[in-house]
C-alpha cells in the first residue's frame, strides 16, 4: 500500500478490514516489522558523500515522495492481496511540497529531510585551469540554461522479489531481479541481523536492468523480513503503472554552462554550475553528479574548466543510474554548447569540433583531474579525429548540405546533428571469475556480476574457449548467485566484459598451465612441449601422443598430481583489479526533418561509430550500440516524467509516457573504429552504456539545423514549441 502524498505525516493506519479479508495471511507496517527501520541508508560513493540519513523500507512517521510503501498485505494469491491492500485505510495530514530543485534551494522551502537544515544532499566540484583569465580574454563566450527531463527505465520485465526462509539452517534464499545481488545480501543481512553467509541471493535471468534494477529496495528487505517472520515462501511482483512510482528515476538535470572561445575557435574555457533533482532518497548516493561532472569534458582540448554540481533532494520519486548516468545529460549540455558557439562565431559546428578535438598522437591523454574513483583522469588511447571523420563519412556529410538546400526549396526542413563523447568504463574495485574443468571434460565459468540479456554468457565463454583451447559449445557460464562466487559489485557501468571477462581470461590461462603441467607428466615431455588445442593436450608436431580434458581432469584428482599441483583438480579462480577506468568513445549523427507546421520531428538516418577497444564479439557490440541509440532517441523526443505541482506523476502510464516505437525509428548504422586499450589483458573497452549517451545531443542538434540554428535548450524536444520557428 502506498502512499496518494508526496509529503505528509501518517497520523493512523487501520488495518482492521484488510486482516478479515479471504486469504489474508497478514498486514505489516513498520510498527509490525521493526527490524526495517533506517534500513536502507545511502550507500558510501567516492569523491561525492552524501548528508546522512536513514530510510526505512516501510515509511517511518512521514512519507516524503508519492508511492513510498507505507503498508504490505500478505495474502494467498495476488488478487486477494490488492484487494485487501485497498482496504487499509491511512489517515494523513498533507503537507507542503517541493517538486523543483531551484525552488527546493530557496529559503523557506518545505525539507525533505527537517534534520539537515536544506534540501543540498551532495556537493561535487572540479576544476583546473585559470577560467577567469581565459574569460577575460576571450574572443566569444555563449551561456545558456541547459535542462534535462526526467527519464525512467521500462525493462521488458519489471521487478520482482522472492524469498524463502529455512528454518532447520536458520538461512534466507533470496531472488531479485537485481544488477547487485551481493549488495542485495548484505544490506537483507544488515537488516535481519543475520550473517552473510547465511543469505543468499540469486539474481535469475531477468528482461533488462538499464540501471534501475542497480539499488536496494525496499520491497527486497520487505520480502526478505516477510519470508522469516512467516516461515513461507513470499514473493512480490511489480505492475508496469506502480513501476513509474516504485522503480527509481533519473536524468532530472539543470545545468547553467558558459563556453569560451578564442578568435580561432579554439576553446578557452568551461564552467557549469548544475543541480540534480535526486528526488527524496538517494539509492545509490550522489554517483550521478560524480559522473556528470568529468564527462562534460568529452573529447575536446579544456585549458580551463570549472565545475560545480549540487544534488538537490526534492518530494519526488528517487533518482539513481539509468543507462548512460550523467553522460548523457553531460553531453547533451557540452555539444549543444559547441553547436551554439559554432554559430555565435559563424563556423560549422562540424568545423568547430574538428578545430578542437585531441588527436591520436597525444594519447594518453591526461586531463590534469582526478576521476571519481581517485585516480587521475587520463584517456588510455583512441583515434578521436577518426572517429568523427569515419561518422561523417557514413552518414553523407559532403553531400548534407546541398540535400538540406535542395529540400529546403520544396518546403522541407531537414537538419544534420553531430555530438561527440568520452566514456569511463570498468571502474572498480574489481571483479573475478572461476573456471574448471568437469570430470566430463566441459567447461564452466562462474562468476558474480550477473547478466540482464547484454550478452555476458557468450562473450565469457568466447575469451574462456580461446584462453583453454577449448571449443566453444563445450563452455558453460553461470553468474549472479552469491552462493556459487564469494565477490562481486555488480553489473553497471560498462564493466563486465573488461573486468569479469579479464578475470576469466587469467583463470583459462591458468587452468591451460595446469593441464600442461598435467599431461607434460603424463607424456613424458617438457611443459613447454605441450599445446591445449581443441580441448585435447598434445606434444607439439605429434597430435596422437594427446590427453583430452577429461582425462587430464581425473588425472588431476591423483595424489601425486595435487603434491605437484598444490590443490586437486583443474580449476582456478582470478580477479581483475583495475588501477582506473579505460574511456572508451564515440560520435553519434543523426540526420532529422522537421514539420514547420505542428514541430513534428523524423529521425531519417542514425549513424553510431565507436571505440569499444578489442572486440570480443562485434555482433554483441553493434546490438548495444542500436539499443543505446534508441534509448537515446526515446529521450530526445519523447520520454519524460511529469509532475504536478502537488507532486504527483501526471505521466504514470505508457500511455502517456512516450516511448519510442519501432515506426519511429531509422536503421541504425553501427562501425567500429577501435583502439585496444593498454589497461587490460583484453584491450577491451567498456560499451554498454556508451551508445545510449549522444542520442539526445545528436538529434537536438539535428533539429537545431533545421531550424536555422534555433536555440534549444532543453530535452525531450516537444513539437508544439519547435512548430512554426
Amino acid at each position: 500500500m502506498r502512499s496518494p502524498h508526496a509529503h505528509a505525516r501518517i497520523v493512523s493506519i487501520g488495518a482492521g478490514r484488510a486482516r478479515q479479508r479471504a486469504g489474508v495471511v497478514g498486514v505489516f507496517t513498520l510498527a509490525e516489522l521493526p527490524e526495517l527501520r533506517g534500513a536502507l541508508p545511502p550507500p558510501a560513493v567516492a569523491a561525492a558523500a552524501v548528508k546522512p540519513y536513514r530510510q526505512s523500507a516501510l515509511a517511518d512517521g512521514v512519507v516524503r515522495f508519492a508511492g513510498e510503501p507505507v503498508a504490505v498485505v500478505v495474502a494467498t494469491d495476488p488478487y486477494q492481496a490488492t484487494d485487501a491492500a485497498a482496504d487499509v485505510a491511512v489517515e494523513y495530514e498533507a503537507r507542503a511540497a517541493v517538486v523543483d530543485p531551484e525552488r527546493a534551494l530557496a529559503p523557506g522551502a518545505p525539507l525533505v529531510h527537517a534534520e539537515w537544515g536544506d534540501n543540498v544532499a551532495a556537493t561535487v566540484t572540479l576544476s583546473h585551469g585559470d577560467v577567469d583569465a581565459a574569460l577575460a580574454r576571450a574572443h566569444t563566450v555563449v551561456t545558456r540554461r541547459l535542462r534535462c527531463g526526467r527519464l525512467t527505465a521500462l525493462p521488458l520485465e519489471a521487478r520482482a522479489v522472492a524469498a524463502r526462509w529455512d528454518a532447520a539452517t536458520a538461512g534466507l534464499h533470496v531472488w531479485s531481479s537485481t544488477q547487485m545481488p551481493y549488495g542485495v545480501r548484505q544490506r537483507i543481512a544488515e537488516a535481519l541481523a543475520l550473517a552473510p553467509e547465511t543469505v543468499r541471493v540469486t539474481a535469475p535471468d531477468v528482461g533488462g536492468g538499464f540501471g534501475t534494477k542497480g539499488p536496494v529496495y525496499p520491497e527486497d528487505l520487505i520480502v526478505a523480513a516477510l519470508a522469516r517472520r512467516l516461515g513461507r515462501p513470499v514473493r512480490w511482483s511489480d505492475t508496469r503503472q506502480d513501476s513509474f512510482v516504485s522503480t527509481t528515476h533519473a536524468g532530472d538535470q539543470l545545468h547553467t554552462v558558459t563556453l569560451a572561445l578564442a578568435a580561432d575557435g579554439a576553446i578557452l574555457a568551461l564552467a557549469d554550475d548544475f543541480l540534480i533533482d535526486a528526488g527524496a532518497y538517494l539509492p545509490r548516493g550522489a554517483v550521478v553528479a560524480g559522473v556528470t561532472a568529468p564527462h562534460l569534458l568529452g573529447l575536446y582540448h579544456v585549458p580551463a574548466f570549472r565545475c560545480r554540481g549540487r544534488v538537490v533532494v526534492t518530494h519526488k520519486v528517487p533518482c539513481a543510474p539509468y543507462r548512460g548516468a550523467g553522460r548523457t545529460q553531460a553531453t547533451f549540455v557540452a555539444e549543444r554548447m559547441m553547436d551554439i558557439a559554432a554559430r555565435a562565431i559563424g563556423v560549422d559546428p562540424v568545423e568547430l569540433r574538428r578545430r578542437n578535438v585531441i588527436a591520436a598522437s597525444e594519447m594518453p591523454y591526461d586531463r590534469g583531474l582526478s576521476y571519481r574513483d581517485g585516480m587521475p583522469m587520463v584517456y588510455d588511447s583512441g583515434d578521436y579525429p577518426a572517429l568523427l571523420e569515419t561518422a561523417l563519412e557514413r552518414a553523407g556529410f559532403n553531400a548534407f548540405r546541398e540535400r538540406q538546400r535542395a529540400a529546403r526549396r520544396q518546403g522541407r526542413r531537414l537538419g544534420f546533428g553531430v555530438a561527440t563523447y568520452a566514456e569511463a568504463t570498468a571502474i572498480g574495485p574489481h571483479e573475478g571469475a572461476m573456471v574448471s574443468v568437469e570430470s566430463d571434460g566441459r567447461v564452466s565459468v562462474t562468476a558474480g556480476a550477473p547478466a540482464q540479456g547484454q550478452g555476458h554468457e557468450t562473450m565469457l565463454a568466447q575469451i574462456c574457449a580461446d584462453r583453454l583451447g577449448v571449443p566453444f559449445d563445450c563452455v558453460s557460464v553461470s553468474s549472479g548467485d552469491t552462493a556459487r562466487f564469494p565477490s562481486s559489485a555488480g553489473t553497471f557501468a560498462s564493466r563486465v566484459a573488461v573486468l569479469v571477462g579479464s578475470a576469466v581470461a587469467l583463470a583459462a590461462e591458468a587452468v591451460r598451465d595446469k593441464a600442461r603441467a598435467l599431461a607434460a607428466r603424463a607424456l613424458e615431455c617438457a611443459v613447454d612441449d605441450v599445446v591445449v588445442i581443441d580441448g585435447r593436450a598434445h606434444v607439439k608436431g605429434a597430435a596422437d601422443r594427446a590427453l583430452g580434458l577429461a582425462q587430464l581432469a581425473a588425472l588431476a584428482q591423483r595424489p601425486d598430481a595435487v603434491r605437484a599441483l598444490g590443490e586437486p583438480g583443474l580449476s582456478a579462480t582470478r580477479y581483475q583489479s583495475p588501477e582506473s577506468v579505460t574511456w572508451a568513445a564515440g560520435v553519434h549523427v543523426a540526420t532529422v526533418e522537421v514539420d514547420p507546421e505542428t514541430g513534428a520531428v523524423t529521425v531519417l538516418g542514425y549513424h553510431a561509430v565507436h571505440d569499444a577497444g578489442h572486440e570480443i564479439n562485434p555482433r554483441i557490440v553493434e546490438g548495444q550500440a542500436q539499443g543505446g541509440a534508441v534509448q537515446g532517441i526515446g529521450a530526445a523526443l519523447g520520454e519524460e516524467i511529469v509532475y504536478d505541482a502537488s507532486g504527483q506523476v501526471l505521466t504514470g502510464t505508457l500511455m502517456e509516457y512516450a516511448l519510442p516505437r519501432a515506426d519511429s525509428v531509422p536503421p541504425i548504422d553501427v562501425a567500429g573504429c577501435d583502439s585496444p586499450s593498454p589497461l587490460n589483458p583484453l584491450g577491451a573497452k567498456g560499451t554498454g552504456e556508451g551508445s545510449a549517451v549522444p542520442g539526445p545531443a545528436a538529434i537536438a542538434n539535428a533539429v537545431a539545423d533545421a531550424l536555422d540554428g534555433a536555440d534549444i535548450v532543453q530535452i525531450p524536444l516537444r513539437a508544439p514549441a519547435l512548430a512554426r520557428r
